[in-house]
């Protein structure tokens, strides 16, 4: 027969081990619940490690291309410097070896044949030419470039000197009235192949490697 000692005892024991294995339970449930928060940190960390890794990389890919677009904008620069350089100096050529030609036979032809494309272009039956006092067109050269006109289109015009001197070396060819005219003087025609000399200087030798 059971006495009450015993079966206090083993109301004891069956009470221990019960909390004993909740005690176990919540023992296991925090060690799982402490790992899953320490591998969520370290998934965490990883991520973070990695964003910064990946925002390091952009910066880095940031400097170099600001590094790569300031070198191209100074070579660029340079080459532009070096362009204008060449073309001034190409310029600086083309006239004193035009100003080395006032006066000959052969600036002279060069006079006509703009007499010539001028009166062309003004498509008037009478116009007068002006000149400079320092490379003056005379008689003899309107009529070789009435010849010329006449040769080249078939038209007669009448060209005559004009009393008022022109600004600059070349010729200016106006209409009677001066209200309209063709302006070949050395400088604008410079300025009007501006365009071709500069593409020149770029195909030549100053062309940067």
């Amino acid at each position: 027969m059971t006495t009450v000692e015993g079966q206090d005892s083993r109301l004891l024991d069956g009470i221990i081990a019960e909390a004993e294995q909740k005690a176990s339970q919540i023992i296991a449930d925090a060690e799982k619940e402490a790992q899953a928060r320490i591998d969520a940190a370290k998934a965490r960390a990883e991520r973070e490690r990695e964003i910064e890794r990946k925002a390091n990389a952009i910066r880095l890919e940031q400097v170099r291309l600001k590094g790569e677009s300031a070198k191209r904008n100074t070579a660029r620069k340079a080459s532009l410097h070096r362009m204008d350089v060449c073309y001034d100096v190409i310029l600086d050529r083309v006239k004193t070896r035009l100003q080395t030609l006032y006066g000959t036979k052969e600036f002279s032809s060069v006079l006509v044949d703009w007499i010539a494309e001028a009166a062309i272009g003004l498509d008037l039956p009478q116009a007068k030419v002006s000149s400079s006092p320092k490379v003056p067109v005379t008689e003899a050269m309107l009529l070789d470039a009435r010849r010329k006109v006449k040769e080249l289109t078939g038209a007669d015009v009448s060209l005559s000197l004009d009393t008022r001197p022109s600004q600059g070396v070349g010729v200016v060819v106006s209409s009677p009235d001066g209200k309209v005219s063709y302006n070949n003087l050395v400088d604008v025609r410079l300025r009007r192949f501006d365009r071709d000399i500069k593409q020149l200087v770029e195909e030549g030798t100053c062309k940067t490697e």
